[in-house]
């Protein structure tokens, strides 16, 4: 087997060699190969027709773009991301804002119309980038080859979700099965089965996939870490639901997206800094309150109306969560509660009666879930920053290391 540095060391000659090359620059600087720097661009052009129309001083307006830029950036809106969500940025875009019209109102000048239209314009900005940005991956031009690992029923959800929903960016060519009996697993695949995981140099070489996503049915194997361990040290994308995967988190440096209802993460061969994640977490929690401040009102009338048609506000039910474990999710109550008694006993149950309308109205608005978004900001607030915890931090010192007679995957094969 060639040595990395041999592999990659080599000049390409050929259309594949170019594209290898254009992968690896994405690689090593991954901004520029997402949606970020058009994000920024948007966000900066923003507040500067803002100032514009405002008639705030270049000097002041000058600042204020870069304070805006830089908690946008903190706040992790221009990271790459597969979903584009301009709901889901609302409240970071409103704290950048902010931070922007504090800027120009330390310069003396009115900030009250600023402040507005600041808002306005990012806002604007954000929703073009990503009408054109979900255009041009509907068309192709932005969209990537991927191959999925893992025959399970999250990679299975995962490819349906991709094949389903082109605005996503990512085309999956096929599986890589794991474990015993790979050719078993073939068995109700939306696509095809490429082959097992030990020959993914070869397939990742004929299909000249730009990305590869994790999803393992069960917990990493010594042959699986080490392919996974490969795949990062190379200049493909490496994506991974983070299920049964101790690395995941501790490798990735922005939150989870929710693609199919299954959680997917980027992962890179090395982790976020402590200052930078001082510095995200300082703004997480900034966008958190103020995303708070937004929602609590609203909550505290829904409340209100719950408890008056209901009798009651909160209902829990259990869904499945990481491991198969049951998590327990919070709604607002939609149906009436009434007691059913058998006749001649003494017998009675309380069961779920009909749904008034404000619990139709909070079925069609889906807003029965906004206990759920309440207590995960809550949450966020406390625990923001991303920082992996310190079972996950053991599991990740404790990993074992790889066999001299396992199967590896050398970060070279996946560049010639």
């Amino acid at each position: 087997m060639a040595t990395t540095a041999q592999l990659q060391g080599e000049a390409p000659d050929t259309g594949a060699g170019g594209r290898s090359v254009t992968i690896r620059a994405r690689r090593v600087v991954p901004w520029f190969g997402s949606v970020g720097p058009a994000l920024t661009l948007a966000g900066a052009l923003g507040v500067v027709a803002a100032g514009a129309l405002a008639g705030v001083p270049v000097a002041q307006l000058a600042v204020a773009t870069a304070v805006a830029v830089a908690v946008a950036r903190a706040a992790d809106l221009h990271r790459p991301r597969l979903v584009l969500s301009i709901v889901e940025d609302l409240p970071g875009l409103l704290v950048a804002a902010a931070s922007a019209t504090v800027a120009v109102a330390i310069g003396g000048h009115p900030v009250t119309r600023f402040g507005v239209l600041c808002f306005a314009c990012v806002v604007l900005a954000h929703t073009l980038v990503y009408a054109g940005t979900h255009l041009l991956r509907r068309h192709r031009w932005l969209g990537r080859d991927i191959v999925v690992i893992g025959t399970g029923s999250e990679a299975r959800s995962l490819a349906v979700s991709m094949l389903s929903r082109p605005e996503l960016g990512l085309r999956p060519v096929g599986f890589v099965s794991t474990g015993p009996d790979p050719a078993g697993q073939a068995r109700g695949l939306p696509l095809t089965l490429l082959g097992p995981v030990a020959t993914l140099p070869r397939i990742v070489a004929e299909t000249s996939v730009a990305a590869v996503v994790v999803a393992l049915p069960g917990p990493a194997g010594t042959d699986e870490a080490a392919t996974i361990e490969g795949l990062v040290a190379t200049p493909i994308d490496v994506y991974a639901v983070p299920t049964w995967l101790a690395t995941g988190q501790a490798r990735a440096r922005h939150p989870r997206e929710v693609v199919g209802e299954v959680p997917v993460v980027l992962l890179y061969a090395r982790g976020t800094s402590r200052p930078v994640r001082a510095a995200k977490r300082v703004v997480e929690v900034l966008v958190a309150l103020a995303t708070l401040l937004v929602l609590l009102p609203v909550f505290v009338v829904l409340a209100v109306l719950v408890r008056i048609e209901t009798g009651g506000v909160l209902d829990r039910h259990d869904r499945a969560g990481e491991h198969g474990r049951a998590v327990p999710v919070r709604g607002f109550r939609t149906r009436h509660a009434r007691s059913f008694a058998r006749p001649g006993t003494t017998f009675s149950v309380a069961i779920s009666g009909r749904v008034g309308p404000v619990g139709r109205l909070l079925r069609r608005t889906r807003l029965d879930a906004l206990p759920e978004v309440v207590w995960t900001l809550l949450r966020r607030v406390r625990w923001a920053g991303g920082v992996p915890g310190r079972r996950l931090a053991a599991a990740v010192r404790s990993a074992p290391a790889p066999r001299p007679d396992q199967t590896q995957v050398d970060a070279g094969q996946l560049t010639r």
